[in-house]
């Protein structure tokens, strides 16, 4: 069962987190302060899409308003550094492999 109250704790820690007023994160979200502290304490349930929303306005993982904890493989960043790398000429790839290179080697 889902607790939307614990669900609200944790987004209004993470908006306190970053200095945001309940009205200015509202604002954001395009609703009104007083719906957003009726999410944050759990007297509305709020959806998969408003979650995402906040996830991305306060940095935040989708998954801790939801569980709690962030669990991360070892290469959760694998992919999106290949995306990034897709996009670059060889010049600029032969530049990101150097200095990937050089932060490596400082760590031995």
């Amino acid at each position: 069962m889902i607790n939307y109250e614990i669900i609200g704790m944790r987004i209004r820690e993470k908006r306190l987190e970053k200095q945001l007023t309940q009205e200015r994160l509202a604002e954001c979200l395009s609703i009104s302060g007083e719906y957003m502290s009726k999410i944050e304490n759990g007297r509305v349930k709020v959806n998969l899409t408003r979650l995402a929303e906040l996830s991305v306005i306060l940095g935040c993982p989708i998954e801790y308003f939801i569980s709690g904890s962030v669990v991360e493989a070892p290469d959760y960043k694998s992919n999106e550094f290949i995306q990034l790398l897709e996009g670059l000429s060889s010049k600029e790839k032969d530049v990101i492999y150097k200095v990937t290179e050089l932060i490596t080697s400082l760590k031995k």
